[in-house]
């Protein structure tokens, strides 16, 4: 039952794929089709033991609640609700391809009694930022750069300038290829991709920023993570 299962979920991405020959539409039908299923599990589960943990490993860096945070691929709120929370009203801001769950956070955001944070929630289409008009203090980045091509989280790099200031503080998660194997490489279905240190490193030293690898001392997890700062 379990690979019959499997089987139909892989023909509806297929079928999925056919329809939106662009990754980015591809990714968003996607990710709205898992969000009409389930809203928790369609952002990686582990739903209340991630979403706390999120907050509380920004915290470790740094962030305060007078502090401003930008939610890159926020999804359906699993650490936005707990950001809105800590932080001073207005101070939140996340960013969203998927429709389906940028309605479904709401909702979350409606029962958590959070709209009087007044939380500032974006649908987008790109990663150039063109729709920002101040710069932020912390940027968030869960399981993004582990959905994107190369293509993608280079034109990220390339606009970061726009929305971090000298003291920016951007974390961010990325699935890390194993010892051995060289470049970048996908899933199947073209929804993971596995990329070297190295090359993240040499994409943003090449738009003026510098990507430390850092450990989580407080939670296992299946992703590597980066602390990006502005260099020049």
């Amino acid at each position: 039952m379990r690979y019959i299962k499997q089987l139909i979920e892989k023909i509806h991405l297929l079928l999925l794929r056919l329809k939106n020959p662009s990754y980015i539409s591809y990714y968003r039908a996607v990710m709205d089709y898992r969000a009409k299923k389930d809203p928790k599990q369609a952002i990686g589960g582990k739903w209340d033991e991630m979403g706390v943990h999120q907050l509380d490993f920004l915290k470790l860096h740094g962030l305060q609640p007078t502090h401003t945070l930008l939610d890159i691929g926020c999804g359906s709120l699993r650490g936005g609700l707990h950001f809105i929370e800590y932080l001073n009203t207005g101070n939140y801001t996340g960013m969203e391809i998927s429709s389906e769950l940028l309605r479904v956070g709401k909702t979350f955001l409606k029962d958590k009694n959070l709209e009087k944070k007044l939380p500032n929630l974006l649908l987008t289409t790109d990663l150039k930022f063109n729709e920002f008009e101040k710069k932020f203090d912390y940027l968030n980045a869960q399981s993004v750069l582990s959905h994107m091509p190369v293509e993608d989280i280079t034109e990220m790099f390339k606009n970061l300038h726009k929305i971090m200031h000298e003291r920016s503080i951007f974390i961010a998660t990325y699935k890390e290829v194993k010892e051995g194997k060289d470049g970048y490489h996908s899933s199947v279905s073209e929804l993971n991709f596995h990329y070297p240190l190295e090359q993240l490193q040499s994409i943003a030293k090449e738009y003026g920023f510098d990507a430390e690898k850092i450990q989580d001392e407080k939670i296992q997890r299946t992703q590597s993570i980066l602390k990006i700062r502005k260099v020049r």
